[in-house]
C-alpha cells in the first residue's frame, strides 16, 4: 500500500463529508465498482451510446477541475498518476492534436482482473482525461479515442486525440451541499470511536505509486471523480428512459448491483485489512459493531456522512446519508426527481448487511466470484431500497435493508 506523496491541494471538508480538488469532489472506489459500472453501460451499447456515456463526462469533469487549477503538462500527469488511474504520457500531444500514452492503466488492469481479455479497448475515462488535459493545455477542442488497450492484449494503451469534438457541458462542481441535521440517537451506541477511525483513515498513504496505481485493501483504488460517476449513471438513465419504462428499471437495477459488488470487494477487504486487524476490530465488542465501524470508515471516502439509525441484528439495517454525492450532484445537475438516486449507497447498504449476516466476515473469507455468487444467492439475502431521497426533496437519503 506504498505510495508517492505529492502535495495536491485536496481539501477535506468534513462538515460536508466531502474531498474536494480544484472544485470538484473525490471519492474512493476500488476497480471492482469501476469496471462493473462501466461493464453495465457498455452492456447496452447495442442501444445507447455507451461510448460517449463513458467519455464525455471525463472530459467535463476534468476540464472544470484543471482550469481551476491550472495545471501545465506535468501538472496534469501527476494528477492522473496521483488520484491512481495509472501512468499517463501527453508529451506526445501538439496545438495539432497527436497520441497520449499509458504505460499503465487502473482500468485495463481492473479489467483484465476482472472480467479477463476484452475484444475492445476499456480506458474511456482515461481518454475523457486526455481530452480535458488537451482542450485545457492549447485551448482548443479535440476528441479522443482509445486505439490501443493492453485489456485486449496490446502493448500499451494509446489515446488519439484530433481537433474537433462535441461542445461540453458545465460540471455540477461541488453540486448541492446539504445542511447536516442531528445524527440519529442510534449511531452512537457503539463502541467504536469514529473520530480516531476518520483520522487513522485520512492519514493513509493512499496515492498512486511509480506506476500511478493504488493497491491496498486488496483491490486497486482510485481517488475518483465524483461527478464522473454522477454524470455517467444518470445520463445511463435517461438515455435508457428513451428506450423504455423496463429498460430504465433494469438499468437502475444494474446500478444498484454495481453498488453491491463495491461494497462486497472494497468494505470486505478494508475488514480483511491489516489496518483493521489493527485499529478496528479491537473496538468490536459485537458483530453489530463491525457495522458501525465500516460506517466509520465510509465516512472518511469522501461520500457524505453515514448513520446507523436502526440496526437490528440478523434482519434489518436503516442508514441515514446526509450530503450523499449523488444526491449532491442529481439536485445540482438536473434538480428535483420522481424517484430515488443513491444507486451506489443503495447497494452499499445491503452489501455492508449480507458481508456481515450471510458472508460472515467476521470469519475472514476468501472473497471471490464464486463465494460473491454463493452470498447473494443464498436464502435470506438482504435487499435493500431507498425510502427516501434528497432528488426528491427529503433533507436527507434513507435507506432500508432487509431480508428478502
Amino acid at each position: 500500500m506504498k505510495g508517492i506523496s505529492v502535495a495536491l491541494p485536496i481539501k477535506l471538508d468534513m462538515s460536508h463529508g466531502l474531498a474536494e480538488l480544484g472544485g470538484e469532489p473525490h471519492v474512493f472506489h476500488c476497480h471492482h465498482y469501476n469496471c462493473f459500472l462501466q461493464k453495465v453501460v457498455e452492456d447496452q451499447s447495442n442501444i445507447v451510446d455507451s461510448r460517449a456515456l463513458l467519455t464525455r463526462p471525463a472530459v467535463e469533469v476534468v476540464m472544470s477541475e484543471l482550469q481551476r487549477l491550472g495545471s501545465d503538462r506535468a501538472g496534469v500527469e501527476e494528477i492522473f498518476r496521483t488520484l491512481g488511474f495509472g501512468k499517463l504520457d501527453l508529451s506526445g500531444i501538439t496545438a495539432k492534436g497527436g497520441t497520449a500514452r499509458l504505460s499503465s492503466s487502473h482500468y485495463a488492469m481492473g479489467w483484465l482482473s476482472k472480467f479477463g481479455k476484452s475484444t475492445s479497448t476499456v480506458c474511456h475515462f482515461a481518454a475523457g482525461f486526455a481530452e480535458a488535459a488537451a482542450r485545457h493545455l492549447f485551448r482548443t477542442p479535440f476528441a479522443a479515442t482509445e486505439t490501443k488497450c493492453t485489456a485486449r492484449g496490446d502493448a500499451h494503451c494509446e489515446i488519439s486525440i484530433v481537433p474537433g469534438g462535441v461542445e461540453l457541458g458545465a460540471s455540477p462542481g461541488m453540486g448541492a451541499l446539504a445542511t447536516f441535521g442531528p445524527r440519529p440517537a442510534f449511531a452512537t451506541q457503539t463502541s467504536i470511536d469514529e473520530g480516531a477511525i476518520i483520522q487513522a483513515c485520512a492519514g493513509l498513504p493512499l496515492s498512486g505509486d511509480a506506476e500511478g496505481l493504488v493497491h491496498a485493501f486488496g483491490v486497486s483504488l482510485t481517488r475518483h471523480y465524483a461527478n464522473y460517476y454522477n454524470l455517467l449513471s444518470f445520463r445511463f438513465v435517461r438515455a435508457m428512459e428513451k428506450v423504455g419504462e423496463v429498460e430504465a428499471m433494469a438499468a437502475q437495477m444494474q446500478l444498484v448491483e454495481a453498488g453491491r459488488v463495491c461494497a462486497f470487494n472494497t468494505f470486505g477487504g478494508i475488514m480483511e485489512s491489516a489496518e483493521w486487524e489493527g485499529l478496528i476490530k479491537p473496538q468490536c465488542k459485537t458483530r453489530e459493531d463491525w457495522a458501525f465501524g465500516m460506517v466509520a470508515v465510509v465516512n472518511a471516502l469522501g461520500w457524505g456522512r453515514w448513520s446507523i439509525a436502526e440496526l437490528k441484528p440478523g434482519s434489518r439495517l436503516e442508514l441515514v446519508v446526509d450530503g450523499s454525492y449523488e444526491s449532491n450532484g442529481y439536485v445540482s445537475a438536473f434538480g428535483h426527481s420522481k424517484h430515488p438516486r443513491c444507486y451506489l449507497a443503495t447497494g452499499g447498504a445491503a452489501g455492508l448487511m449480507n458481508l456481515i449476516y450471510n458472508a460472515d466476515i467476521t470469519q475472514r473469507p476468501d472473497l471471490t466470484p464464486e463465494f460473491y455468487e454463493k452470498t447473494f444467492q443464498s436464502a435470506g439475502v438482504f435487499v435493500s431500497r431507498e425510502v427516501e431521497c434528497r432528488a426528491q426533496g427529503a433533507s436527507a437519503c434513507r435507506f432500508v435493508a432487509e431480508r428478502l
